[in-house]
């Protein structure tokens, strides 16, 4: 439907319409009647009358009717950028648009956006972007299974891992490798008989024999009870899904053993609690319990969010605004070093980067429909946060934030954990009724 902008300075015949392409993109059409149209002509060379110069007058002095004859093709170019710029911020706030970066202009020749009309009118068409409108469902009845985890089990583990890392450590020369050991090796590996690209190695280290594992099932399971200056032929098979030409393939690997490294794990006693950082087993202990229950709090909070939000996009069907799906893309691809990305991992990109931004949308529009709020307390705490991490105080975060522009990202990823703590009470509490 087009819309008249009726004002003292532009008369009826001026009008803006507004067309959806679609739920993300609009499509704006602008004509300018040609009153109007020379109205800015004549301002813009008043502007410049000035500094103008035509033989047979003065410098200053050339009438504006003189400087539209000879100059008007060349002041077209200004004068419908003027044109667009205007009747544009027209349109978005008259349709209450909110775009998504620059419009896209249909008509650009010779540098001249846009057409003037043999009666001097003007008329343009440009294409935006827009957010789309949701109207998010399904966020108050999802299925939230939260994980269960043997804390002591952990905490075994990780007080294990303590005594691993101030283990004694003794080479060995009579005996075998054991599983755990650690192997200094040299290898050479065969297709066919013939060697192949990365196949060959000198110095490489295996930890935790047959417990860390290597990318070839079977490798180190064949060198249990091989001694430190043995070569031994190890047979593996490549995965179906290993990356390359080496896929599904056969090998053969002669493998000689350099050193075999035994650990015996460090007691669980004073010594090792100081080694660590504490005064006493207890102190440990402790340090030990609150770190696993904070990673496992991190961890299912991470899986949850996870759940939720897959369980969000396959209820909530909506197109993603290209721009920010390419814009999401690249981010990914810097945030990973990606150089050169293959297909295969540009399209997994891509899959990654529609499901981040339609979780953007969908969390900042479930914000919006329940009216969560974030307290000033909140924020200083998710401020704190990061100074923590940061190792700076809140004030070195705000300046940080404010001077690299980063702020309102900041406050959208502060919106969408809020958003997800909601969703996470909301159904928990529902649970713990249904349970009642």
């Amino acid at each position: 439907m087009a819309r008249l902008l009726r004002t003292e300075e532009r008369p009826m015949e001026d009008t803006v319409k507004v067309e959806d392409l679609s739920n993300i993109e609009k499509k704006i059409t602008i004509h300018v009647a040609s009153a109007t149209v020379n109205k800015k002509f004549t301002e813009f060379f008043d502007s410049v009358k000035k500094e103008a110069q035509i033989s047979g007058f003065r410098k200053g002095k050339v009438p504006v009717e003189i400087l539209k004859k000879y100059f008007k093709r060349r002041a077209e170019g200004t004068i419908s950028q003027m044109l667009v710029s205007e009747f544009y911020q027209c349109a978005i706030k008259d349709y209450n648009i909110n775009p998504i970066g620059n419009p896209v202009i249909k008509d650009i020749k010779d540098g001249l956006v846009g057409e003037f009309n043999d009666d001097n009118s003007y008329d343009v068409e440009l294409t935006v972007e827009v957010l789309p409108k949701v109207d998010p469902i399904g966020y108050n009845d999802l299925t939230i299974n939260m994980p269960e985890h043997d804390i002591d089990k952990l905490c075994e583990s990780r007080m294990s891992e303590y005594q691993d890392e101030f283990a004694e450590r003794e080479q060995i020369f009579d005996t075998g490798a054991e599983k755990g050991d650690t192997l200094v090796i040299d290898f050479n590996g065969y297709i066919d008989g013939k060697e192949f690209d990365g196949g060959k190695a000198s110095g490489y280290s295996i930890e935790k024999l047959c417990i860390g594992g290597t990318n070839l099932p079977g490798f180190e399971d064949q060198l249990v009870g091989v001694a430190t200056g043995e070569t031994k032929r190890v047979k593996v098979k490549f995965p179906d899904d290993y990356v390359g030409n080496l896929a599904g393939k056969d090998a053969e690997f002669d493998v000689t053993v350099h050193s075999v490294i035994r650990r015996t794990q460090a007691e669980v006693d004073e010594d090792l609690a100081m080694m660590v950082g504490y005064e006493s087993i207890d102190e440990l202990e402790k340090h030990i319990e609150d770190e696993v229950k904070n990673e496992i709090e991190n961890i299912d909070r991470n899986l949850v969010e996870g759940m939720i939000v897959k369980e969000l996009i396959e209820k909530n069907d909506f197109d993603v605004p290209k721009l920010l799906l390419e814009q999401e893309k690249n981010r990914l691809v810097k945030q990973n070093n990606l150089s050169n990305p293959s297909e295969h991992v540009m399209q997994k990109i891509s899959e990654a980067a529609k499901n981040n931004v339609k979780k953007a949308i969908l969390l900042d529009a479930i914000y919006e429909k329940e009216n969560i709020d974030i307290a000033p307390d909140e924020l200083n705490e998710y401020l704190e946060e990061q100074a923590k991490l940061y190792n700076k105080n809140k004030d070195e975060i705000v300046s940080m934030l404010y001077n690299t522009g980063q702020m309102d990202s900041f406050v959208s990823v502060v919106r969408a954990r809020k958003t997800i703590d909601f969703i996470i009470n909301k159904n928990t509490k529902k649970d713990e009724e249904e349970n009642e």
